[in-house]
């Protein structure tokens, strides 16, 4: 009797036990309840369905490593600064532009090949507080020239003057000063605003000169010591670059040029506002406007589609870089 006892207490004890411990298990399986790996993978693949871009480093796309984002979209080909190693701008309107070497970049315009055929080398000397690069520039109008009289059209040189065959250098120091912020986190700190001095010389060589002295255009008059081959202007710039949002970027800038008092002197002014639709595509509207001497419309609409290549540079190597 006493064992039967015993044998009943025991199995009391052990369903006791086992009710414990199976109440012990579903208590820790609701508390583990949406909190598994593969709820928390799912719940961040909902967030980067919602949203590009990482929320403690705006300039990061999700999933991507820091060192594959672009942040040299603010950084226009008028400032002192290049693009990354290995990167590419192709715009249509603007000049395309590419770097091999670190601090250097070389660039083109592809829509005015046919007319005005250029090449420029930008050299960046000092990249601090401030930044400071040399730009060296060869063109020729004469292409331009040419297709404008066999079009039949005498706006720029008369018809019983020659066109001329002319090679223009401009040589041009560029100074930047970058203001910066720290994004989110304060672990990266990226320009909002970029203030850019420039002087630049143009002078024109005529391999076929023309007797024409100027040309009466509103763009072209102080220009025409260049464009024709018998002189030069000098040029002074001021700039601003502001990063508005994310994808949001404004170029507004003032130069003088200074020409013999036969062209005389002029004042313009352009701005330029870019949008980047997607990661690597950008899309720009502006306009640019002469108060100089000479007839024509004194505002030119200025559209342009970029497309850019590469990735953003790595950091400088060091205990404190």
């Amino acid at each position: 009797m006493i064992r039967i006892k015993a044998s009943i207490t025991f199995i009391s004890i052990l369903l006791l036990f086992g009710t414990a411990d199976n109440a012990h298990a579903q208590f820790w399986k609701k508390r583990n309840k949406g909190t598994s790996r593969r709820e928390i993978r799912k719940r961040q693949e909902q967030a980067n369905k919602k949203s590009d871009y990482n929320k403690f480093n705006e300039l990061i796309p999700m999933g991507s490593s820091i060192s594959t984002a672009r942040t040299d979209y603010l950084w226009s080909y008028e400032t002192a600064n290049t693009i990354p190693v290995g990167s590419a701008d192709l715009s249509l309107g603007t000049p395309s532009r590419i770097s091999i070497k670190k601090g250097s970049e070389f660039g083109t315009s592809i829509a005015s090949l046919p007319f005005i055929p250029m090449i420029y080398y930008k050299k960046r000397w000092l990249n601090d507080k401030l930044l400071i690069a040399t730009r060296h520039q060869a063109y020729s109008y004469s292409p331009g020239l040419y297709i404008l009289r066999n079009m039949n059209n005498y706006d720029g040189i008369e018809e019983e003057y020659e066109i001329p065959d002319v090679i223009a250098v401009k040589n041009e120091l560029i100074i930047s000063k970058p203001f910066l912020k720290e994004l989110k986190c304060g672990n990266i700190k990226q320009p909002y605003i970029i203030i850019s001095a420039a002087l630049a010389y143009d002078y024109g060589y005529a391999i076929k000169s023309t007797e024409l002295e100027v040309i009466d255009h509103k763009f072209a008059r102080t220009r025409s010591g260049v464009i024709l081959g018998s002189g030069g202007f000098t040029t002074v710039r001021l700039q601003g670059d502001f990063y508005l949002n994310q994808n949001l970027f404004l170029t507004i800038a003032a130069r003088g040029l200074f020409a013999r008092n036969t062209y005389g002197n002029s004042l313009e002014h352009n701005a330029m506002l870019r949008y980047k639709f997607a990661p690597k595509f950008t899309l720009s509207a502006g306009y640019w406007m002469n108060f100089g001497q000479g007839d024509g419309s004194f505002i030119l609409p200025l559209v342009d589609i970029s497309y850019h290549l590469g990735n953003n540079g790595s950091r400088d190597k060091g205990l404190f870089k």
